[in-house]
């Protein structure tokens, strides 16, 4: 719908090359890269494989591609996943908060409460920027 199938597939390649690397460098010394490249290239294959299916299910299907694309287009669907996504933010908002608690909680260093703490205000600097600026175009 939005990508072409050449982008997934280099992103599905991208996702192998990162478990491959992640199975190559098994060290001890290398854990936390190591886990890392396994989850991004986990979640990269489970991307690229589930868009490369539906890519081919449109082309089998012409009539389930025009149709996903007038649901995707339509503005009841749109308002549909903006209301989603601000209550995502809201509830995010609080998660972010309690994680801040935690950290406060269970004595971690303060840098780390204070990275979260950050987070919460670059969300609401961002949030306070996107006001005024969808305001001012309206």
């Amino acid at each position: 719908m939005l990508k072409n199938r050449s982008f997934y597939i280099v992103l599905l390649t991208i996702g192998i090359c990162c478990i491959g690397i992640s199975i190559i460098f098994n060290d001890a010394m290398m854990k936390p890269v190591v886990g890392s490249l396994l989850g991004i290239g986990a979640g990269l294959i489970g991307m690229s494989l589930a868009n490369l299916v539906m890519k081919q299910l449109e082309l089998n299907n012409p009539a389930l591609e025009k149709q996903s694309q007038i649901d995707f287009h339509d503005e009841r669907n749109t308002m549909i996943r903006n209301r989603a996504k601000a209550k995502a933010g809201d509830i995010t908002q609080w998660l972010i908060m309690a994680i801040a608690y935690i950290t406060i909680l269970i004595s971690a260093p303060l840098w780390v409460t204070l990275a979260v703490v950050i987070v919460f205000l670059i969300y609401h600097f961002i949030g306070i920027y996107l006001i005024n600026k969808y305001q001012k175009e309206m």
